[in-house]
């Protein structure tokens, strides 16, 4: 069997329309109905029901698409292994971010692009770990920066990084960044702005809050980081976020809550099971590198590192 027909049928597995599947493969329809007939012919199974215009997966072609997915990744990945045993890299990775990890992530693909210059990155922002972990899971990402929820899927696997404090995120001229400590009992006494219950940050949040028997009743709930981060600005709301989050906002400040809080973990998100190229392990090499600096670097007791600054922190790719 060759390859060129399993990439044909991955492709209008995943979009469900000729059309639509034969103008992203660069073919004509007539050609990829041609492909698929011939394929099911070989095969001796129907792997589409047609029904009007519309197309779906039988119960055999959604079993026969994991394995030709698998089938094009490995051949792929041996490719890739070739060419890098001749210390050729070349190729593409694809990485999932959560967006206050990206100032992390930034740092990392600077240095990785400058030692290998040839690779290509693929980078997909998003607000939720959850969504992250859907990618993931569809093998539409190769591995994804994020902050680890507790319940992953079987299918995902989970490595912890470094970790993050909760903190009080205000504007630098709001009254409460003076403070070298706040308290969650004064939360109340200022007006409040929280992400969505929905959202992971927001469930780790409450649950502190709810070990300390507080109460807070936020003024405002939003679902974007980018947005809450922006009415911060304005001074006039408090929130309660990730150290790290004001790593690219030096107008907003991190003041320390006062009663222990609970951690952000930074995690490596992957499918389980999958083979990281060589290209790919690099650029692990570079991440676990930057994230050990800051670990160390909490545990010090020091304060914001060079890193959530903006700037490197030293070691090479």
């Amino acid at each position: 069997m060759e390859l060129t027909p399993l990439k044909y049928f991955v492709k209008l597995a995943d979009v469900l329309s000729f059309t639509e599947a034969s103008k992203e493969l660069f073919i004509t329809q007539s050609t990829l109905s041609l492909s698929i007939k011939q394929l099911e012919e070989e095969l001796g199974v129907t792997l589409f029901d047609r029904i009007g215009k519309k197309i779906y997966l039988t119960d055999a072609g959604r079993d026969f698409l994991d394995c030709s997915r698998k089938a094009i990744e490995e051949v792929a990945y041996g490719i890739q292994h070739l060419k890098e045993m001749q210390h050729v890299y070349t190729g593409k990775i694809k990485i999932g971010v959560i967006y206050s990890l990206f100032p992390l992530l930034n740092i990392c693909v600077l240095k990785f692009t400058k030692a290998f210059p040839k690779a290509e990155l693929s980078i997909v922002y998003s607000h939720s770990v959850l969504e992250l972990v859907e990618l993931i899971n569809s093998n539409k990402l190769d591995f994804a920066l994020s902050y680890n929820p507790q319940d992953v899927s079987a299918l995902t696997e989970s490595t912890e990084y470094a970790c993050m404090p909760l903190c009080v995120i205000v504007h630098e001229n709001h009254p409460v960044a003076i403070r070298k400590h706040f308290s969650l009992s004064d939360l109340n006494e200022f007006p409040v702005i929280f992400l969505d219950k929905e959202l992971y940050t927001r469930k780790v949040i409450d649950r502190m809050l709810a070990q300390y028997r507080i109460k807070v009743k936020p003024q405002i709930e939003v679902n974007s980081t980018p947005l809450l981060l922006d009415m911060l600005r304005t001074g006039h709301w408090i929130s309660i976020l990730p150290q790290d989050m004001t790593v690219s906002s030096p107008d907003l400040k991190a003041v320390p809550i006062k009663e222990k809080t609970e951690m952000m973990h930074i995690s490596l998100l992957s499918l389980k099971g999958k083979r990281h190229s060589l290209l790919t392990e690099k650029f692990l090499e570079v991440l676990r590198q930057e994230t050990q600096e800051i670990e160390e670097h909490r545990v010090a007791g020091g304060k914001d590192s060079d890193l959530f600054e903006g700037k490197p922190t030293g070691g090479g790719a």
